[in-house]
């Protein structure tokens, strides 16, 4: 580890996300993985995952122990870990969905001590199709109607994705349309964003955005081959929040102009 190199709070690190994530931070330069979370009674609790950091379950001790802290587990808890670690001046990461609008708001305060950083997904190619998307809806105009399609593995409890919402409020507020209805039934109303869902087999994740217009369609495409560009793409939010003032952020301040999110490991 270098001895400039951040130290990261993972919370949730023997989940799907957590154990890829963990590797990541270990092979990193300029972070490394200072601590590791689990709920009490995880029966891994007190695995060597390497570099002295053994699997525990006391929040205050893990982000005592690191610079920053970096949460992909439900909402209510990932809340929690985030308050306490505004009151030990440590910033956040977290790329969980779900929150209701109290727990969003409740996120969002804290940014008023540490910088916290939410995103739906923290894929470079996902922030690319957002912006591709904006334009796209801006400049085919109303004759267009818009519609998103997402499709992920049967496991996934959500839905529609946050991923697919987040692309619907980019349309709404890039040419106004609106309301967005998921799932639809009944009629097409004129502009709205229309949301559809699909769930099943193994599917790691993919989103269709489809501007269908009088004769002609186009249609953008983020498909997710595996999950390590998620990680990617939370290393670099973590390089950028540990650099950020307080403040609630999002990707576009890692990837947009300015951002400075450069590679410095895997």
């Amino acid at each position: 580890m270098s001895p400039r190199a951040a130290r990261v709070c993972l919370s949730g690190a023997r989940g799907r996300m957590g154990q890829l994530l963990a590797g990541f931070l270990q092979r990193a330069d300029d972070l490394a993985l200072g601590a590791a979370l689990e709920r009490p009674g995880h029966p891994d609790l007190g695995l060597d995952l390497g570099g002295g950091v053994r699997l525990g379950d006391e929040p205050r001790a893990a982000l005592e122990a690191s610079d920053a802290l970096l949460d992909f587990g439900p909402p209510a808890s990932v809340l929690e870990h985030a308050e306490l670690a505004a009151r030990l001046g440590r910033p956040v990461v977290t790329g969980t969905t779900g929150f209701d609008a109290a727990q969003m708001e409740a996120l969002r305060a804290l940014g008023a001590r540490v910088a916290v950083l939410q995103s739906a997904n923290m894929s470079r190619g996902v922030f690319l199709l957002t912006d591709l998307a904006r334009q796209a809806a801006a400049l085919l105009g109303p004759e267009f109607d818009a519609e998103i399609l997402e499709l992920h593995h049967r496991g996934k409890a959500d839905a529609p994705s946050g991923t697919a919402l987040r692309l619907a409020e980019a349309l709404e507020a890039a040419s106004g349309r609106g309301p967005t209805r998921a799932n639809r039934q009944g009629a097409r109303q004129a502009g709205e964003v229309g949301l559809a869902s699909i769930r099943g087999g193994d599917v790691v994740g993919e989103h269709q955005i489809m501007f269908l217009g009088p004769g002609e369609q186009l249609v953008l495409t983020h498909r997710a081959l595996n999950r390590e560009h998620f990680c990617r793409g939370a290393l670099d939010a973590l390089r950028f929040i540990v650099r950020a003032r307080p403040g609630f952020y999002g990707m576009g301040d890692v990837f947009g102009p300015g951002g400075g999110a450069a590679g410095g490991g895997p």
